[in-house]
């Protein structure tokens, strides 16, 4: 996967986070994931297809989870239901959404599909082996979340 992929994904995450959810997250590492386990509670999957295909998967704890989602619909809630399910997949896809028109400035096409979303401790997102998957973790105070992009070229 080329490692400019995964830009477009991590300013968008910064965009709807601070636009729509009037959060900053904070950068932090860009890594090579090496495991198919997410070490969250709650996860946002799109596929993408076109000029390269694949996914990308934003994952959360339940605590953030909560948290972005009382910003996103203005209702608090104590624990993971369908509208907190909705609501991260509906995030991912204004994140991709994003992503995907940075991408079509440059010339190359995507299309995105209906996000899915799973819940549940250390919940497992297969994908091709000879694909390799780039990650870029957020902090919002002190809890952490990650945007990961799986994508290969002609596929």
């Amino acid at each position: 996967m080329k490692a400019e992929y995964i830009n477009p994904f991590i300013t968008a995450t910064s965009e709807v986070f601070r636009t729509m959810l009037s959060i900053d997250p904070v950068r932090g590492q860009l890594y090579v994931k090496s495991s198919e386990k997410l070490p969250y509670d709650i996860s946002g999957i799109i596929g993408m297809a076109g000029e390269a295909s694949g996914f990308v998967i934003i994952s959360m704890t339940e605590t953030l989870a909560l948290r972005v989602v009382e910003k996103f619909i203005g209702e608090k809630k104590d624990k993971i239901d369908d509208d907190v399910m909705d609501a991260v997949g509906e995030i991912l896809n204004m994140i991709a959404g994003g992503a995907k028109q940075v991408f079509s400035r440059t010339g190359t096409r995507f299309k995105i599909s209906i996000p899915n979303v799973v819940s549940g401790k250390d919940h497992v997102v297969g994908k091709q082996k000879n694909v390799k998957c780039l990650g870029m973790t957020f902090k919002v105070d002190d809890e952490v979340f990650v945007i990961e992009v799986a994508l290969k070229e002609g596929a």
